[in-house]
């Protein structure tokens, strides 16, 4: 099996991060399975070195999503432990997700000491899932990987998270229950009291990102974009879409491309956006570095 994904890029997830569960929540979780976050990442990846790690990056929008969630969990839990399932909520996870470099959803990989190799990116039928179990735990033995107590293992490596400032938590919370609203301002209180916060910062921008997607028909606003392509507005609601979606280097070229002949509103305009989405991205990912240098070029 080729691997396209290697190393994870933790490198993208270096400013502060809290650690309120991001996973999605269909049906109800397993006992084998764990919710990703940008503070517990390090910790899956160092317990994939004793548990084989199913990890699924969706989304509430996936289509038939939450039945291939569940079908996931019913296979792991037929395992007694031997894998693990960890789940990415991608609408509130953004930057986990961009770690992982995933470009579609869902996408299903396994990390397995350390590294992550690509299983597929769609939904799997029910019936192909103890046989993808079964050959999982085959690869982790040919490894010399002792999966009959591996998930005792990782549990007992885990240690206690450190506790979210308060009004981060109120944030977490807000998105957990779709108030995005009561999220935005719990963030926004927190930037008056710490102006630097790097978590409170990417964490504004998400949500009005989620915000701004909430009540969009996707094919209709990518109609309108295809129809339209100098119609700023439309662009942009496009360029959310493909953020919230993970397609990230196609978000920050549909807004780039805005700038060419631009006027000084919409250079003004476009850049404001971009730098939001910046944020959401996280700013050690490379794709935004790419990102700033041709705006730079476009701007001057």
């Amino acid at each position: 099996m080729t691997d396209p994904y290697g190393i994870i890029d933790l490198a993208a997830l270096k400013q502060p991060a809290g650690s309120a569960a991001g996973g999605a929540t269909a049906g109800t979780p397993s006992p084998h399975e764990v919710a990703v976050t940008e503070q517990g990442l390090e910790q899956i990846i160092a317990d994939s070195q004793q548990v084989p790690t199913l990890l699924l990056v969706t989304s509430a929008r996936v289509p038939e999503g939450e039945q291939f969630l569940d079908a996931l969990r019913r296979g792991v839990d037929s395992q007694g432990g031997a894998v693990r399932l960890a789940t990415v909520d991608a609408d509130t996870q953004q930057r986990v997700a961009g770690a992982l470099q995933v470009q579609q959803l869902p996408t299903l990989l396994l990390l397995l000491k350390g590294q992550l190799q690509p299983i597929v990116q769609s939904v799997l039928p029910e019936a192909e899932i103890a046989s993808l179990i079964t050959q999982v735990l085959e690869v982790a033995k040919q490894q010399g990987m002792d999966v009959s107590d591996a998930e005792a293992t990782a549990d007992a490596a885990e240690e206690p998270e450190e506790p979210l400032p308060p009004l981060i938590a109120e944030a977490y919370e807000a998105i957990e229950r779709g108030d995005l609203d009561a999220a935005a301002a719990a963030y926004r209180k927190q930037l008056q009291e710490s102006p630097a916060d790097a978590e409170a910062t990417a964490g504004l921008a998400t949500v009005s990102l989620m915000s701004r997607c909430r009540d969009t028909d996707p094919a209709a606003v990518r109609d309108a974009a295809a129809q339209r392509p100098g119609d700023l507005e439309a662009q942009m609601l496009a360029a959310d879409l493909d953020m919230l979606g993970g397609h990230v280097e196609d978000a920050f070229s549909r807004l780039l491309d805005q700038l060419r002949g631009a006027d000084q509103e919409t250079k003004d305009t476009v850049r404001a956006r971009l730098l939001e989405l910046f944020e959401v991205a996280g700013t050690a990912d490379p794709r935004v570095a790419q990102a700033r240098k041709r705006l730079a070029n476009l701007l001057y």
